[in-house]
C-alpha cells in the first residue's frame, strides 16, 4: 500500500490561483469555499490585484508563480491566453498539477508540449472548457445520439474584456469543445469566414466543421451583438433539440409515430427546464477529485490540445478568405 498516495487521498489539496482578474477570482473563491482544498496563495504581477484577492480570501499574496513551488500540489492557471504555456509549464516541471483555463494555449506546439509534459511526468492537466460541466450539456450529452447536424450560436455584446484572443479562442472554442464531445467523431474538414470590426482581431466568425460520420456543424461566434444568445441545435434520426444555455432551456421534438407520417400527433414536443448548477464548482471539484485520486480528468490534455486544433484550422480558413476579400478589393479599387 502507498501511504503517501493516501495521504494524498485524504489531506485537502494545497492549491493556489495563478492570475487574478475576472475570471481569476472566481477559481479562488471556489477554493477558499472547497472542503478538499487549502488555498496557500494568489499570484499576480499587479501586486494591487493580488493584495486584494489575499486580504479578502486569507491567503498568501504572491507576485512570481515560481514563488509556488515546493508550497502547493496543484494551481489554476488563469493568465491571459497567450502566457499559459510560460506559466503552466515552468509549474508543471516542478511537478505541479495544473488545471488551465481554456484554450489550454494559443498555438497547436504549445498545447501538445504541456500535453506531453503532463504525461511524461505522469501529472494532472484539466482544460477549463467550463460548458462541459454546465447541467445543460449533461442533458444533452443524455439525449444526442449519431448527431447529423448541430448549428450553434454564441454571440454576446462588446466588452472590453478578452481582447487579448479573437473571437475564435475567446467565444467559439466553447462550442466547438461541446460539439466536440457531442459529435463522437474526428473533423475531416473546417471552412470558415471572419472579420474585424471594433478590434485589430477578428470579432466575427463563422465555422462549417464536417465529421468524418458525415456530421456537420454550423458554428457562429460574435462578440459585437446587441444582444446575448448561446444556443445549440441538434439533428438526429428521429429528433430535434434545441439547447438555450441562457435560459436553460432543452426543447425536445421527437418521432413517436411511424417514420414519414404526416399528421402532427405523430411529433411529441417537451420543454425541460434544466435546474441550474455551478459550472465552476463543479469543474473545480473534478480537478481537486482527480488530484487526490490520480485519475484522468474529462476535459484532459488531449481534448483541449484538439480543441485548439480546431480553432486553429477555423483561423487558418479566415485568413485564407480575408486574403481573397482583400485582393478583391484591391483589384475593384484600381478598376474604380
Amino acid at each position: 500500500m502507498n501511504t503517501q498516495s493516501d495521504d494524498r487521498a485524504r489531506r485537502p489539496v494545497r492549491v493556489a490561483v495563478v492570475g487574478t482578474g475576472h475570471f481569476g477570482r472566481f477559481h479562488a473563491r471556489h477554493y477558499a469555499q472547497n472542503k478538499n482544498a487549502e488555498l496557500v496563495a494568489v499570484v499576480d504581477i499587479d501586486h494591487g490585484a493580488a493584495d486584494s484577492i489575499a486580504a479578502e480570501l486569507g491567503c498568501a499574496a504572491l507576485y512570481d508563480h515560481r514563488a509556488l513551488i515546493g508550497r502547493i500540489d496543484a494551481a489554476s492557471v488563469v493568465v491571459p491566453t497567450g502566457q499559459h504555456f510560460a506559466v503552466a509549464v515552468e509549474l508543471q516541471e516542478a511537478g505541479i498539477d495544473t488545471l488551465v483555463e481554456k484554450p489550454l494555449s494559443d498555438t497547436i506546439a504549445s498545447a501538445e508540449s504541456l500535453m506531453r509534459t503532463a504525461e511524461r511526468r505522469d501529472l494532472i492537466l484539466q482544460v477549463g472548457h467550463i460548458e462541459r460541466f454546465s447541467s445543460c450539456f449533461k442533458v444533452l450529452a443524455g439525449k444526442v445520439r449519431r448527431p447529423l447536424y448541430f448549428e450553434s450560436n454564441r454571440i454576446s455584446p462588446w466588452t472590453e474584456r478578452g481582447l487579448d484572443a479573437d473571437v475564435v479562442f475567446d467565444l467559439m472554442i466553447h462550442d466547438i469543445d461541446i460539439i466536440l464531445g457531442l459529435a463522437d467523431s474526428s473533423v475531416s474538414d473546417v471552412s470558415a469566414v471572419g472579420t474585424r470590426l471594433f478590434s485589430d482581431k477578428v470579432d466575427l466568425a463563422n465555422a462549417r466543421l464536417t465529421f468524418e460520420s458525415g456530421c456537420v456543424a454550423n458554428i457562429t461566434a460574435s462578440r459585437v451583438s446587441h444582444k446575448v444568445e448561446r444556443s445549440l441545435r441538434v439533428f438526429q434520426p428521429g429528433s430535434y433539440l434545441v439547447c438555450d444555455f441562457v435560459t436553460h432551456r432543452v426543447f425536445t421534438y421527437a418521432l413517436k409515430g411511424e417514420f414519414g407520417a404526416l399528421d402532427a400527433s405523430a411529433v411529441d414536443s417537451t420543454v425541460l427546464e434544466v435546474k441550474r448548477e455551478d459550472s465552476l464548482g463543479n469543474e473545480i471539484d473534478e480537478f481537486l477529485s482527480c488530484v487526490r485520486q490520480r485519475r484522468r480528468p474529462t476535459v484532459n490534455g488531449r481534448v483541449g490540445v484538439e480543441a485548439v486544433k480546431i480553432a486553429e484550422q477555423v483561423n487558418d480558413s479566415i485568413r485564407r478568405h480575408l486574403d481573397i476579400v482583400q485582393r478583391h478589393g484591391m483589384s475593384a479599387s484600381t478598376q474604380i
